[in-house]
């Protein structure tokens, strides 16, 4: 089967999320260091080393979401029917997150372009042609 554009295109996006996720994680590695360090002056060595441990985590996790977006974007382009379903499950709990992030800050550009961006591509991976180019067989 031939792949459909819009694929082509959610896989691009993909890969650029996963990107930008890469950058995110490292410069928050990189500031972890500086506001840990930054914090051990203000309030002590404990304190600057649970900033600085907090802040890692949070890289990590960020490093983590972008390789998995990385997989994610290669999938897409291989037609791989696992692909079509975490790329799914990513963008569900990534526009619950936003809307609670939303509420929290009462929402960033930042916030409604992710918002949108995950909403459009759950929009189009529920699309006819791009359920059935992953063999993808559902109720609705």
């Amino acid at each position: 089967m031939n792949r459909p554009q819009s694929v082509t295109v959610l896989a691009i996006l993909q890969l650029i999320s996963g990107i930008f996720s890469l950058l995110d994680g490292l410069f928050i590695l990189l500031f972890a260091g500086v506001l840990g360090g930054l914090g051990a002056v203000g309030f002590g060595a404990k304190v600057g080393t649970v900033i600085g441990g907090f802040i890692a985590i949070f890289a990590g996790i960020a490093i983590i979401i972008g390789i998995i977006s990385l997989v994610l974007a290669w999938g897409l382009l291989q037609l791989k029917k696992w692909a079509w379903t975490g790329t799914l499950i990513i963008h569900v709990i990534a526009v619950v997150t936003q809307i609670a992030k939303m509420f929290g800050s009462a929402g960033t550009a930042v916030n409604f372009l992710s918002l949108g961006f995950a909403i459009a591509s759950i929009y189009y991976l529920l699309q006819p042609d791009v359920k059935q180019a992953f063999s993808v067989e559902l109720p609705f």
